[in-house]
């Protein structure tokens, strides 16, 4: 349980008129309140989000470099050459290469696919590995979700005679690799009206140029892979808008009707019924346990699971999975007390980033104890395993603060790093900590005021316990898939009365309420809000902030809130 409560702002929402409603279609009231409080105002686009179709996707060759890229797959298919699919350790670059081995074992090609560990070799392309693949024999490099920053590495292959095709989303640095064809939807001579994919995105608009190309993989349809891509689009965090909104939408129902053994197993683990899978279950459920594989042990465990061929084999995958996530679990947690802990004792909670280093931080999960630290303490966290020589770390920001370009700003300091404006990895030699210290906290203080340090809540609408129904959800669903950039809209409801509260889980972290509204009744659930418990009593009267979702019990579904935020309404505090 958290230390100290986060007070979030909570912005509420303007209200519009009936005729400004009006404009954006015929829609139902409340939804088109929270389509036009989230921005929009042309009824077109209001039409083309609400009504995703296959059609509005893009041009696969308006990437830079996705006519070379097809052109020397090829030459490959052509040839019969010996292929090498090269993907990072996470879902993405997971999914990434099950999707590209489907793919080219769909042109017969002789093929392997190469994860990098976490452990020994870290992200990316490196020179041992290129090394060894030139060695077993290798004519062609194809990576997934890594390579545009390995100018090094390639220039290797290059010198070692075989081409490599870069398939990544990452920022890429000022000078790209001197690969043979460089895909990446970020590149800033590339014209493709969407930026958001992914890795496994990148790799279907490739199989897509193939098809329009007239090179069609042998009985390998778009169903048969978009299952991993919704799964690899939303465990990456990328936007549920513009060309992933369909990815996801269409990946959704080839999940919800897919034959894949290895998915029907992790399924199994993860408690979630097929048919009823959706973007949360993914990103919450499912991801986590192939994220695992490459945090703690080998990301190849992952990849045989979804690529395992009989349901026995995907079953004892799923299982070991399983038993990793737990572990990783128990990692996380024990990471971030640690990590809260030295932050505290040092003072560092005075500044607007931290920098923590820890002596026997487990590098696989310092990510996930950096991303909750920077939502406990509203500010810009690293969080470094510290090694003999060289410490690893990532760093997670918050809204408003690039954390890629603040490292890009000390690049001469690391010995590699990269990632996104939210996130980012690195490795730094130990010796250069101080100083990496030092020149983050003067970036902070000239970028981070003290309104980004207050973590803003948006809400979406108003509403009162009669208007929350099944037929609003009906609508509300409409919207869906929801994650990031298109979250699942939030309500506030005032002055709402507790009738029970009582903590659940293990130790109480979780806090559930039965609440009343008039002669109104629902049910809450409230995820590592157990400390709200001392506070509470019956006939407290309190706002909350929350999303609604179905609870299914004994055959029947009602209405349950997932609270978000509460406080004591006015006149308690």
């Amino acid at each position: 349980m958290l230390n100290q409560r986060v007070m979030r702002h909570w912005q509420l929402p303007t209200s519009a008129s009936p005729s400004q409603l009006r404009s954006l279609g015929e829609y139902h009231p409340l939804l088109a309140a929270i389509l036009w409080n989230r921005g929009w105002r042309d009824a077109a686009a209001v039409e083309q989000f609400l009504n995703i179709d296959w059609k509005q996707r893009h041009d696969p060759f308006l990437l830079r470099d996705m006519d070379r890229a097809v052109e020397r797959i090829k030459h490959a298919v052509e040839q019969k050459q010996r292929v090498v699919v090269y993907g990072d350790f996470d879902t993405d670059g997971v999914t990434g290469v099950t999707l590209l081995m489907q793919l080219f074992k769909a042109f017969d090609l002789p093929v392997r696919p190469y994860i990098p560990k976490r452990e020994g070799e870290g992200y990316g392309l490196n020179l041992a590995a290129i090394e060894k693949l030139h060695q077993e024999g290798l004519d062609l490099l194809v990576t997934v979700d890594c390579g545009i920053s390995n100018i090094a590495e390639i220039s290797r292959a290059n010198e070692l005679g075989f081409d490599t095709i870069v398939l990544d989303h990452h920022q890429p640095p000022a000078n790209l690799p001197p690969a043979y064809a460089v895909v990446d939807p970020k590149r800033s001579d590339c014209a493709y009206p969407f930026k958001g994919l992914c890795g496994v995105g990148v790799a279907f608009k490739l199989y897509e140029a193939l098809w329009r190309a007239g090179i069609q993989p042998n009985n390998l349809r778009a169903r048969d892979i978009l299952d991993v891509v919704a799964l690899g689009t939303i465990a990456d965090m990328m936007p549920l808008t513009g060309e992933n909104r369909v990815l996801v939408h269409f990946g959704l129902q080839a999940m919800n009707e897919s034959q894949r053994p290895g998915l029907k197993a992790l399924l199994r683990v993860a408690a979630v019924e097929q048919g009823k899978i959706d973007a949360s279950s993914v990103g919450f459920r499912l991801s986590p346990r192939i994220n695992a594989a490459g945090r703690l042990v080998d990301a190849r465990i992952a990849y045989s699971l979804l690529l395992a061929p009989d349901q026995a084999q995907a079953d004892g995958f799923a299982d070991q999975l399983n038993s990793t996530n737990i572990e990783r679990q128990a990692l996380t947690r024990d990471v971030q007390q640690a990590a809260r802990e030295l932050a505290q004792n040092s003072g560092q909670l005075d500044q607007r980033i931290l920098v923590i280093v820890g002596e026997d931080f487990h590098h696989g999960v310092v990510g996930l104890a950096a991303g909750k630290l920077a939502e406990e303490f509203a500010r810009p966290v690293l969080v470094m395993g510290k090694e003999e020589d060289r410490s690893r770390g990532s760093a997670r920001s918050i809204p408003g603060f690039n954390i890629v370009n603040a490292l890009a700003e000390c690049a001469d300091l690391f010995e590699k790093y990269g990632g996104h404006a939210a996130a980012a990895g690195f490795t730094i030699a130990n010796e250069h900590i101080p100083e990496l210290e030092q020149r983050l906290q003067a970036i902070a203080n000239q970028q981070i005021t003290d309104a980004m340090m207050v973590p803003q809540l948006p809400i979406d609408a108003e509403a009162t316990f009669d208007q929350l129904n099944l037929e609003m959800l009906a609508v509300l669903e409409k919207m869906a898939p929801f994650g990031l950039e298109n979250q699942q809209p939030r309500f506030c409801s005032r002055r709402v009365t507790v009738i029970e509260a009582r903590g659940v889980g293990a130790e109480n972290q979780h806090l559930r309420l039965r609440l009343q509204q008039g002669r109104h009744y629902q049910t809450a659930i409230g995820f590592n809000l157990g400390d709200w418990l001392a506070e509470l009593h019956n006939g407290s009267q309190i706002d909350i902030v929350y999303t609604v979702g179905i609870n299914e019990w004994n055959g029947r579904s009602s209405v349950q809130l997932t609270l978000v935020d509460l406080r004591l309404s006015e006149g308690q505090r």
